[in-house]
């Protein structure tokens, strides 16, 4: 643990190599097949048996070929499941959290899903993010940890994440706002400094919040990268505590009916009656 942490503060990151048990990731992929299978059969589409990997992508290119907007749906709901919140959750991923530094673990976000194939490429959609740092999407803790988990193993040729060694000891470095994150100014690095993430499933990459970062490009022809990444705040550090704990994204509910006449009484009484049965 020491290297590790060695390895962290020095360079703004670190490898946790064969941290998460791979049968918490499979029973996560299985889950996340499952929620596009039951948009595809509503469809009326084949689905292909199996729930690993393989099956997931072309159940996932079968659906997105379909329906943009259940494609969609089935992705947004992937990160409030069980299954994904017990990875990022998981008891010596959060060791290694307060070995770090962070004294007192916060999420004040779920996780976040990240699809990267060029066969699954959606108008506006996301397709990595360009060079930034992600202090600024949540302004908490100086000693945030960012927490990514791929779903399947990633080299330089499927879509990794390149990271800057040690920019995140310049601080918050000037920029603009882009459509997805705030884009840091091209005089705060040079291209021959990043350098790719490459892991196998049961890794988790470790990186500061003012680490310099972006989603490669780079990428076989049909490859498929998902991973989920969260934050580990740290609601002990001094200036998140002298700040009276601010929080950047916040949380609306809406009140408006979503489906007219949803749901009769009929409906609810079957739904119960269903788990009977």
């Amino acid at each position: 643990m020491s290297s590790l942490r060695e390895d962290y503060l020095r360079d703004g990151f670190a490898y946790a190599r064969g941290l998460l048990p791979l049968a918490d990731l499979d029973a996560a992929t299985a889950e996340m097949n499952e929620v596009v299978a039951q948009q595809s059969r509503r469809l009326g589409l084949s689905v292909v048996p199996g729930s690993g990997v393989e099956a997931l992508y072309e159940n996932m290119r079968a659906l997105h070929a379909a329906s943009t907007p259940a494609y969609l749906a089935s992705l947004t709901l992937w990160a409030k499941l069980y299954s994904v919140h017990r990875l990022v959750m998981n008891a010596d991923l959060a060791d290694v959290a307060r070995a770090l530094g962070v004294g007192i673990p916060v999420f004040q976000t779920q996780p976040v899903l990240h699809v990267v194939s060029d066969l699954l490429r959606i108008p506006n959609g996301y397709q990595g993010f360009d060079v930034h740092q992600d202090w600024t999407a949540l302004q908490s803790g100086l000693d945030t940890m960012g927490v990514w988990i791929p779903f399947m193993d990633v080299d330089r040729d499927t879509f990794t994440m390149d990271v800057l060694p040690r920019s995140h000891l310049r601080g918050l470095c000037p920029g603009a706002q882009g459509k997805h994150v705030f884009v840091v100014s091209q005089d705060c690095y040079r291209e021959e400094e990043f350098v790719p993430v490459e892991l196998h499933r049961g890794d988790v990459f470790l990186m500061a919040i003012f680490t310099i970062h972006r989603s490669s490009a780079r990428g076989r022809p049909g490859a498929l990268r998902i991973a989920c990444s969260a934050r580990y705040e740290n609601a002990a550090e001094p200036t998140f505590v002298d700040r009276q704990y601010p929080y950047t994204q916040k949380r609306i509910v809406d009140r408006t009916v979503l489906t007219p006449g949803f749901p009769t009484v009929e409906q609810v009484r079957s739904a119960y009656a269903a788990k009977r049965a």
